[in-house]
């Protein structure tokens, strides 16, 4: 039942950020912020450069016109050699030396550590040319620091090296030119870090959420295919009865029980008995709403319905049907109390449909749900009824299912959109399988179906928007055939 570990959709992960973009956004302007704060008050630095040109060899032996290839790319390699050694003590000893000499009041106890952390150096990739770059608060000091490099470095480095040469090619014009790029780079990095650190934490709660998002994590997961996709009722009502199927229905709703129906009835064609089990993995996934709707669908349809209330550890059919809470029902029938005959209420819903309660509670419900006259009891009410809708507890929490294991066609297992877990599905279909349970399929509950495709739009919005029909609960056993009738009817008329 189960085909492996869960996926990554990699395009569900891209389309659940995206559609939680505002946080990502929120996040940028986060990390833009804080760096803002904390770049705003930082004096304003000031910039001057000049450039070098290296060469292969001395160029007082070289006859330019003829310098090869070999010669220009061994100068590019040099270029590397000679910007990994400008920050070198031996030369910026000589810079900080040439300094005090020209200008002794501005760097007469200025540490060379001053000196080295003010430059940067970059190179052309097209050609040997050095840029030196010198950064300081000053826009003096900026100037002197860059010029002095340039006056010394050519003959330290060529000392140092014992090869190549280099030459000074441009001064700086003037004082330095104040600088925000540093600024500016830091707060985008800011912005860029909250996005990545945005996404981040959707990303991560993406991969933690394990519950089931919609039908495609079933299909992909797990063997049982998805008989339906119903649609939950976004109305609060503390009433349970609110939410049965009536003429006040929505037609989105109707037709989604339609589907369900229709789809298990088809499962049932070519098994021995129309028992079916619906149940869950945990409670509160709407298992008791769907089996009271799916049994009024049943009986819209003409069909001969009993719902059992198989759940005799906590009863929810009489919150729905509004029947006496001490009631004999399904417990006083399997301990021999009553028939059955008598402990089946009509419904006022549907004359189609019948409720068997379930009853008082016993001590062991497990015990009796596996007993010789549960099994005895079925073979009865299959005589008498085109399907047989048993409400049972979820899986996970008691083993009252499993225990009809074998007196029922198959099971029905609910799983509500943004509720039901991986974990306990996987939990439920695998004490399931060692009981021999069969899984008739999925049914998918939940607020927001994928059904906003221009196909959806299009059919009930539009066609039964204009067409529509509703089944009575009193309708007579030809409801689906009437409505089909009236479709094509309206149909020709159009």
């Amino acid at each position: 039942m189960v085909k492996g570990t869960t996926k990554l959709d990699l395009v569900k992960l891209a389309l659940y950020i995206l559609k939680r973009c505002w946080l990502v956004i929120i996040c940028a302007a986060i990390g833009f912020g804080v760096m803002y704060l904390r770049t705003r008050d930082m004096p304003v630095r000031y910039t001057s450069f000049g450039t070098m040109y290296v060469y292969n060899v001395n160029p007082n032996y070289v006859n330019y016109g003829a310098v090869s290839s070999s010669d220009l790319y061994t100068a590019e390699k040099l270029v590397s050699t000679y910007i990994a050694l400008i920050r070198r003590d031996a030369v910026i000893d000589k810079v900080a030396e040439r300094l005090v000499e020209k200008y002794p009041e501005e760097f007469s106890g200025v540490s060379n550590g001053y000196i080295a952390g003010s430059l940067s150096m970059s190179a052309d990739e097209n050609a040997s040319i050095m840029y030196i770059y010198s950064t300081t608060s000053n826009p003096k000091h900026c100037r002197m620091i860059c010029e002095a490099v340039l006056d010394v470095a050519p003959n330290a480095l060529n000392e140092i090296v014992g090869a190549g040469s280099t030459k000074a090619l441009d001064y700086p014009t003037g004082d330095g030119v104040p600088s925000q790029a540093s600024a500016r780079r830091n707060r985008l990095m800011g912005a860029l870090f909250g996005a990545v650190a945005g996404a981040a934490i959707l990303a991560g709660i993406f991969l933690l959420n394990r519950r089931v998002s919609d039908t495609k994590d079933l299909t992909d997961n797990y063997t049982p295919p998805v008989l339906a996709s119903i649609k939950r009722d976004k109305r609060e009502s503390d009433d349970p009865s609110a939410f049965l199927l009536n003429s006040k229905s929505k037609m989105e709703i109707i037709e989604n029980y339609s589907k369900l129906r229709m789809n298990l009835l088809y499962t049932l064609v070519d098994k021995k008995n129309h028992c079916v089990v619906v149940t869950s993995a945990i409670s509160g996934e709407g298992k008791s709403t769907i089996t009271a709707n799916l049994a009024l669908s049943c009986a819209m349809s003409g069909k001969s319905v009993l719902l059992i209330d198989a759940d005799m550890r906590r009863a929810c059919q009489r919150d729905i049907f509004h029947y006496k809470r001490k009631v004999r029902g399904l417990s006083n029938v399997l301990i021999g109390e009553c028939k059955w005959e008598d402990a089946v209420i009509r419904s006022k819903q549907n004359e189609n449909l019948d409720i068997l309660p379930a009853g008082i509670l016993p001590p062991n419900p497990a015990e009796l749900l596996d007993s010789r006259e549960m099994h005895e009891l079925l073979e009865q009410l299959e005589k008498s009824y085109d399907i047989v809708l048993l409400d049972a507890p979820p899986i996970n929490i008691v083993s009252d299912p499993l225990a009809l294991s074998d007196q029922t066609a198959g099971s029905l297992f609910v799983v509500r959109q943004n509720f039901t877990d991986h974990r306990e599905i996987r939990k439920a279909l695998s004490a399931a399988e060692l009981t021999g349970m069969k899984m008739l399929g999925f049914v998918f509950y939940g607020e927001n179906l994928n059904q906003g495709s221009y196909y959806y739009r299009r059919y009930y919005k539009g066609y039964y928007h204009k067409y529509e029909y509703r089944p009575q609960a009193g309708d007579s056993k030809n409801t689906d055939d009437e409505a089909s009738r009236r479709a094509n009817s309206n149909e020709n008329d159009r």
